[in-house]
């Protein structure tokens, strides 16, 4: 340990003043003696405190609720489908951010345009909201009143408010965010999402009180690869963190990406078409057919030892033989049809 120096009485201080004063002890550096390295400067650059604030709000939404990205990634992917097959044009929609706020400041950011449709969640207390951004609600309705397909954008007036038949027209897309979102929380819980009322005055939007912690998600909306607008999901926190654990055992939901052409697919695989069992068939011209009376005999081109041509909407795509099953006249499927036919049992 160094030497502790000693501490100089208040006699001793007043008595060096005065030796400093009349010049009798030299204030200048003793030469050799070690001096200090002068401070070195560092580089510096800007820094925006709100950003900062933002990036960490942005973190704190999927931190505080685990695995939530996951749903709203589902989400997203079940409304693109949806808005594909309702608009019949490529609808493509992609999570941007995630920001923890207050409900007053969220509408706020909404800077009262588009339109936003009010939700109550069964069972939970509390419902949510879906904001249409003006550029989407206007794209949206030019599509619905029958805007021809282009390569060019819309022509749109998005200086101006939403008329009471726009927003009802509205309605029909803010009903299925509501079915897609219950659909993407069902690993989480089971719940019922309805659209209470679409609105384009937010001072009459209200779901819970001003100061309330909200989780406020961006998602952009892309019409044909280019953004046409964007849409905001703003649910309560009080209603997400009794779902924490629920959220954390949700280890991960992959739903299969429907694409437009599948569902279509899928849609067709489901619609009915008439099936005739086709014994035989005959040509008449009208004028026969309109002299046709009570007991006229028709001759039909069939051939009892040949199968019956099964037609599916008037397209022949089987053979098969006649009988009976349970009581009831039916048929058995033998092959497919071919301009060739084959025996008793048709060809295969």
């Amino acid at each position: 340990m160094s030497p502790v120096e000693p501490i100089l009485t208040k006699r001793e201080i007043a008595e060096l003043l005065v030796a400093v004063k009349a010049g009798q002890i030299s204030t200048d550096l003793i030469e050799n003696s070690p001096t200090r390295s002068p401070r070195q400067t560092m580089p510096v650059s800007s820094l925006d405190l709100l950003k900062v604030y933002e990036q960490v709000q942005s973190r704190a939404g999927s931190k505080r609720i685990p695995n939530l990205d996951i749903v709203l990634d589902s989400f997203a992917q079940r409304f693109s489908a949806s808005l594909t097959n309702a608009m019949l044009r490529k609808f493509s929609v992609e999570p941007a951010e995630m920001t923890v706020t207050v409900f007053q400041q969220s509408l706020s950011d909404l800077n009262n345009q588009g339109a936003v449709g009010i939700y109550s969640i069964s069972p939970l207390r509390y419902g949510c909201l879906f904001h249409f951004d003006t550029l989407m609600a206007f794209t949206l309705l030019e599509i619905m009143l029958g805007s021809p397909q282009s390569s060019e954008p819309f022509a749109l007036d998005l200086n101006r408010g939403l008329t009471i038949i726009e927003i009802s027209l509205l309605k029909a897309i803010m009903i299925d965010i509501g079915n897609e979102l219950a659909n993407a929380m069902r690993p989480v819980l089971d719940m019922q999402v309805s659209l209470n009322k679409v609105e384009n005055n937010f001072r009459l939007v209200n779901i819970v009180d001003p100061d309330t912690e909200v989780l406020a998600a961006r998602f952009n909306i892309h019409l044909g690869g280019e953004l046409c607008g964007q849409m905001r999901f703003i649910i309560p926190y009080p209603i997400l963190e009794p779902l924490h654990e629920k959220f954390k055992a949700l280890v991960a939901i992959a739903p299969k990406s429907t694409t437009w052409t599948e569902q279509i697919a899928h849609e067709v695989l489901e619609t009915e078409s008439l099936v005739v069992a086709r014994a035989g068939h005959v040509n008449l011209t009208i004028r026969k057919i309109l002299n046709l009376q009570p007991g006229d005999i028709v001759e039909l081109q069939y051939n009892p030892d040949q199968p019956l041509t099964i037609l599916v909407d008037d397209q022949p795509l089987f053979h098969a033989i006649a009988g009976k099953r349970n009581g009831k006249k039916a048929f058995h499927v033998t092959g497919r049809h071919s301009n060739r036919l084959g025996g008793i049992h048709g060809s295969t």
